[in-house]
């Protein structure tokens, strides 16, 4: 006759059995950051051809906001590995030179962008963006998309 008790012979553990894995491998997280960095530039992406989408579908009136669209090159430029002239970024602002002159200056004087001479050409000027920038655009685009 079988016992009441337990049984308490050595069993394989099942999969169910089995303590779950929690350990991550180098593998698994330069997968995870890769992954990260690729949603940020598709939504750094996403940001831009938003900008362009709204000024070409009301023709006449200035909906793009020149700082913004100044941070977002410059961020698109800097998770590329480039950097952009002065020229290129006042290009970009869809603003009066002169505006967009003095809003390069309020980025640098702040903290989110830097102003290198071009090492070919002594008449150009690059700009990047900072650490700083960099940072605080991780933390919006965080809070933008959290998936």
């Amino acid at each position: 006759m079988k016992s009441l008790a337990r049984d308490t012979t050595a069993r394989a553990a099942t999969a169910w059995h089995r303590p779950i894995r929690t350990e991550t491998t180098v593998a698994d997280t330069a997968r995870n950051t890769a992954q990260d960095a690729d949603r940020k530039m598709r939504l750094i992406m996403r940001e831009q051809q938003s900008s362009r989408l709204r000024s070409s579908s009301f023709p006449g009136l200035k909906l793009r906001n020149p700082l913004w669209d100044m941070l977002i090159a410059l961020l698109a430029a800097k998770r590329s590995g480039n950097q952009l002239s002065m020229s290129d970024l006042c290009l970009m602002s869809d603003a009066p030179e002169s505006t967009a002159l003095r809003l390069i200056h309020q980025l640098r004087e702040k903290g989110y962008a830097e102003m290198v001479p071009d090492r070919s050409d002594r008449r150009r000027t690059r700009v990047s963006l900072t650490s700083l920038g960099e940072s605080q655009f991780d933390q919006y685009l965080d809070r933008f998309d959290p998936s």
